[in-house]
């Protein structure tokens, strides 16, 4: 099995994955200053991550890092957006 299929599976890559994506495309194709909208979405990852997550997403559990990777994948999809922008 190549290693592109071993990724494809694997839950934690698809949603780091999905965080950056979404980010990205969000501060990339939102009009507007890409600058707001990459400090909104650290607003919102800040809050989602750190505050939402660990408190209602229970099933599995969160875990300190788990919420810090996430963070992590969602700065480098906005910021990397609002730099080749």
């Amino acid at each position: 099995m190549n290693l592109i299929a071993r990724l494809g599976q694997n839950p934690q890559f698809v949603a780091s994955f999905a965080h950056a994506g979404v980010a990205f495309i969000l501060v990339e194709h939102l009009p507007g200053n890409p600058l707001y909208w990459a400090l909104g979405m650290t607003a919102y990852a800040l809050v989602k991550e750190y505050y939402f997550d660990p408190k209602f997403e229970t099933n599995p559990p969160q875990t300190f890092w788990d919420n810090t990777l996430d963070f992590a994948t969602y700065m480098i999809g906005a910021w990397s957006a609002y730099l080749i922008r």
